[in-house]
């Protein structure tokens, strides 16, 4: 029976070619809309996770405390964690190691070429807190450090920038008029999240930055800290003995607020993602209206379809055609109507995706979601548009039917 109804389905909407297109299309838009849309979420998704990954999830960054003013949180105060206290803070149980930055941003120069960097003072284990790798050369020991070596290690985009195909161990490039050697350079690691380029750094031992580049009344201080955990599920513990260690090394009395902020980084990457969620949702809704005007078209359809066919359906019930057969062709009709337009919509979609994927140099997946989307629309679209044709048509007096002009 199904067999025989999904066979007269398709030769009654065949015969109507172009209109069974037309109806077909606002369908299709819809799902490869939404398709695309679901696609690109997963992509922006997974952006932010590796983005995360390359910089380490069981990270703990430290900065300074928020600023209230009038119950109202802005921008930052002045920072408070020192140098000694994150060699202090290597010491807790469950941390692998930690690290500090402390920014200028330059002009890079080498022969006639100059670009603006991003400098970093820091220390050599800022490599292993932020996952960076040595791609040639070395880099600066905790000697240096001291010493205040006027060393430099650079980032990919630096290389190219400066150096075209030379290589840069061992040359000399200037900052604020000042010599410094290229000691090693880093393993790319391609945009941030934000799409800001993590190759355009420059690390240097945060003595030299502090002493050569940005003299600060307060040296011994650190823009930002970082604690990395030997494993994620011990963040939160690490997290109240860096608290405790911080508030006893500060003197801070109980009843007095931190004088710096504590976060961890699997806090800001399920933050990131929920909004990354919420954005994506928000997209795929606002496609799906779409879904609601193909849905609208194909019922049209079906409606005009009914009265066209309305001496057909007298002589099936004259012919002894029970109701519910009435009902199911109809609905079968729509349904198929619905499920092609969807088929082909989600081709699209996902053809779509992957080609702007390869235009703006992202991967996009194939998500397993298009195809439950795809299936879902076209399920709930043409039974949705076909209910109220099917029921008009069963409900059709086969006298009155056949009397139809």
């Amino acid at each position: 029976m199904l067999t025989a109804i999904i066979k007269e389905a398709w030769i009654s909407i065949a015969s109507y070619k172009l209109r069974t297109f037309l109806t077909m299309l606002g369908i299709m838009i819809g799902v490869a809309a939404v398709v695309m849309m679901v696609s690109a979420g997963q992509a922006v998704q997974n952006r932010i996770t590796d983005t995360f990954a390359s910089m380490g999830s069981n990270l703990i960054l430290i900065g300074p405390a928020e600023l209230v003013t009038g119950g109202v949180r802005g921008g930052r105060g002045l920072p408070s964690v020192t140098v000694a206290d994150v060699a202090a803070l290597k010491t807790l149980k469950d941390v692998e190691t930690t690290s500090y930055l402390m920014n200028a941003a330059v002009q890079a120069v080498y022969g006639s070429r100059n670009y603006g960097v991003s400098v970093k003072g820091t220390n050599p284990d800022y490599l292993a807190v932020n996952n960076w790798e040595i791609e040639d050369g070395i880099m600066f020991t905790e000697k240096d450090v001291r010493a205040a070596k006027p060393y430099a290690v650079i980032g990919q985009t630096v290389v190219d920038e400066l150096f075209g195909l030379q290589n840069p161990i061992g040359k000399t490039i200037r900052l604020k008029g000042k010599p410094f050697t290229v000691i090693g350079t880093l393993r790319e690691k391609g945009d941030g999240l934000m799409g800001d380029d993590q190759d355009n750094i420059i690390l240097m031992p945060s003595t030299t930055v502090r002493q050569r580049l940005a003299g600060s009344p307060r040296p011994q201080y650190t823009g930002m800290a970082f604690v990395k955990a030997t494993s994620e599920d011990k963040m939160e513990l690490v997290a109240k003995r860096v608290e405790y260690m911080l508030r006893t090394r500060h003197r801070l009395k109980d009843g007095v607020k931190n004088d710096f902020t504590v976060r961890l980084m699997t806090e800001m990457v399920e933050k990131v993602r929920s909004v990354g969620f919420v954005l994506s949702a928000l997209l795929a809704a606002i496609a799906s209206i779409s879904l609601i005007v193909g849905s609208i078209g194909i019922m049209n359809m079906m409606l005009v379809s009914v009265t066209e066919r309305t001496r057909e359906i007298g002589t099936r019930k004259a012919l002894g055609a029970p109701n519910s057969w009435i009902m199911m062709q109809f609905l079968a009709e729509s349904v198929l109507i619905s499920f092609i337009g969807s088929f082909v919509g989600m081709v699209f979609g996902i053809a779509f995706s992957q080609l702007g994927g390869h235009l703006f140099g992202y991967e996009v997946p194939i998500s397993i979601w298009s195809v439950i989307v795809s299936v879902t629309v076209a399920v709930v679209v043409g039974i949705v548009s076909g209910l109220m044709p099917a029921l008009k048509a069963m409900r059709l007096n086969p006298i009155d039917a056949l009397r139809y002009q």
